[in-house]
Order: structure tokens, then sequence, then C-alpha cells
């Protein structure tokens, strides 16, 4: 398994230096990959990016987290063309950082929730555009990593199953999908259990806790969803999320809906996530 980390436990805006002072802390602790967020509202140096990565030995991948306009959302039907434009652009920047996989809710947009029963033909469109930005992908050596989160974040693809059913119904080889724990707690009762729905698919698993802190800090069943993963022989991305509470004096976490400070420093966060699933491991296996 690779251990990695989002960038946002470090900060949420970043240029060319930040990113190497990023990926120079992932280095030093022992870390496989960074996750990049992507967004119109940020720039960097794609080809340095990958330099610098491939120099220290860590992998990328980017995912939407900066500004990503709701119109560019492929779940509606009056702007799935811009969604998918949007989202091939991203794409681009992965073929151009050398990313492994583009991840995230790309299915629809994060925050946009419709309190109502889907039109009947919303998984069929949805699952159209999925393929096409698959095929994208997979001509740009990236592979396009769904995310189902929960219902208070969007309506398409909650649990396991719906994530299954959406990747089925598109029908291509280049879609995977990655289990969210924060996400999950809200939706299903076992995440063992959710582990198991997933793992045919599952490329990646986000690994914090029911409060968005290090893992081993709340209510996660850690010992159960481990012995499943181990049960499976699973070898995927394990990677940290969450948000720094003290970047620009606590302003991101606070408008990321995080006023709770479970993640004051990345170093001690990801170190304590790190030591705590390590021992999981060690654990079972001996």
């Amino acid at each position: 398994m690779k251990y990695g980390a989002h960038i946002f436990l470090w900060q949420d805006r970043y240029v060319d230096d930040d990113l190497l002072r990023v990926l120079d802390s992932a280095a030093a602790l022992g870390l496989s990959f960074l996750e990049v967020a992507v967004g119109d509202d940020i720039e960097f140096d794609t080809s340095q990016l990958a330099k610098a990565a491939d120099a220290r030995g860590l992998e990328l991948v980017l995912s939407p987290g900066g500004a990503w306009p709701m119109e560019c959302d492929i779940s509606l039907k009056e702007s799935a063309a811009s969604g998918l434009d949007w989202h091939r652009r991203a794409i681009d920047l992965c073929s151009a950082a050398g990313a492994v996989a583009y991840s995230g809710a790309i299915y629809g947009h994060p925050g946009s929730v419709r309190r109502n029963l889907p039109c009947r033909d919303e998984q069929s469109r949805i699952a159209d555009g999925l393929h096409n930005i698959a095929e994208y992908a997979a001509a740009n050596s990236v592979k396009l990593v769904l995310e189902p989160m929960s219902h208070f974040r969007t309506h398409v693809a909650n649990t396991p199953q719906q994530i299954n059913s959406l990747i089925e119904t598109a029908a291509h080889d280049n879609l995977y999908t990655l289990l969210d724990t924060y996400h999950l707690v809200t939706e299903v009762t076992d995440l063992a259990a959710a582990f198991e729905e997933m793992a045919p698919r599952l490329w990646g698993i986000h690994a914090c806790e029911n409060n968005r802190g290090a893992p081993g800090t709340g209510m996660i069943p850690w010992e159960r969803l481990i012995a499943s993963v181990l049960a499976a022989g699973w070898q995927g991305y394990i990677g940290f999320e969450g948000y720094n509470s003290t970047w620009r004096g606590g302003e991101f976490a606070h408008e990321r809906g995080m006023f709770h400070d479970v993640c004051p420093d990345a170093e001690q966060f990801i170190g304590e996530a790190m030591e705590f699933l390590n021992g999981l491991l060690s654990e079972r296996t001996g």
C-alpha cells in the first residue's frame, strides 16, 4: 500500500515554491504520493511539478478542489458539455504533471444537492459523460477515480452500490473508485462491507476520522476495515485528507465548514495517521 496526503493538510492556495516546499515535506515524511487540488483559481507550472515530484520519488494525484464553476457539472442537462470541457482541461494538467490519477466527485459537483427525485435519464446522462471523460483520461494515461460523497455534498452517488451502478452503466475500463471514510461513515452501517463492495474497482482510500481528524482519534472502526483490506490482499493508495486549521488564521478550515481544530499541523497529522495505521497493520500481519 502507498501512503499519501492531500495538499489541503498544509494550505489551500499555492504557487510553484509552495508546491516544492510541500513535496519536500511529503518526501521527508516517507509518503509515496501527493494529491494536488486544481481549479480555475490555481495556477502552477505542471512540468516543474512533474520534475520535482519525480526527483523526490513521489507520484502525483490531481483532484478538483479549487474554483470549480457550478455550471461545469456533468449531471446538469443544460451544462453537460461545459462540464466535459472543464474536466478535460483538468486531465490535460494531469498529463502535463505526470499524475497517475484524476479523482473526485466528477459525476456531479460537491455542494450541489437536488432535494427531489432525479429525472429518469439522469444516471444514463451522467454515465455517458463519465464514459467520455474516462476515454479522454485513458488516452492520456490517467486513471479516472470516482469518490462517493455524503448526502450533504451530493445526491448522485453516496453509497458503494450507487457508485458501482454508475460505473457499470458508464461501461469503461478506466473508471475506478475511492472510499472516503469521512463521507461513507454517514452513509453505511459497515465500512468493512463497503470496502468489500468497492474492492473490485477500488483504486484508493481517503483515510480520516468522522470529524476529519487523523485516523485513530475518532469513531471510525479501523480494526474491521483493515482486517477486510488485508483479507482481500488489496494494495492501493491510502491518502490522508483534511483542512489545515491554522492556514490564513483558520479562515481556510472555516470556509470548508470545519470549525474544530483537527489539523493545526500537517506533519503531526500525517505522522500520527501513519503510526496508527502501521500499528494496526503490524498487529494483523505479525
